[in-house]
């Protein structure tokens, strides 16, 4: 599968999308809708890191995602980190901010999936002081 989501821990904190080779906006579609149901199952903060570090390529009309996103988006969502974004995914994460404030309000850019769970360890330390 060219999209895959996951709980990436047994807290159900964080949720893990990797995308691997050539993937298309139906992928993101179905990814949108299967986070949906998982954050229906917990009412804690929930963290996303969406992994490209292994997709080839970025399919056209990604925006076009968009309003399913802001329209399902859960107020248990926190941070929404981006590992490895070509030039064309970090352009369209600027209009995502202003089309979908809500789902793009704590997005972060990193290049390597450790960088994310610091990020994440991070905002979990501050949320304790």
């Amino acid at each position: 599968m060219p999209a895959d989501i996951v709980w990436d821990n047994a807290e159900k904190s964080i949720i893990r999308v990797t995308f691997e080779r050539q993937w298309e906006v139906g992928d993101m579609f179905r990814i949108i809708n299967e986070g949906m149901q998982m954050l229906l199952t917990v009412t804690h903060k929930v963290d996303s890191i969406f992994d490209f570090t292994n997709s080839s390529v970025s399919p056209s009309k990604l925006l076009s995602t968009l309003e399913r996103m802001e329209e399902t988006h859960n107020e248990n969502e926190r941070l929404l980190i981006i590992v490895h974004a070509n030039g064309y995914l970090k352009s369209l994460a600027k209009v995502a901010k202003l089309l979908a404030p809500n789902t793009f309000a704590n997005l972060y850019f990193v290049d390597v999936l450790s960088e994310a769970y610091l990020i994440i360890e991070q905002h979990q330390e501050y949320s304790f002081v």
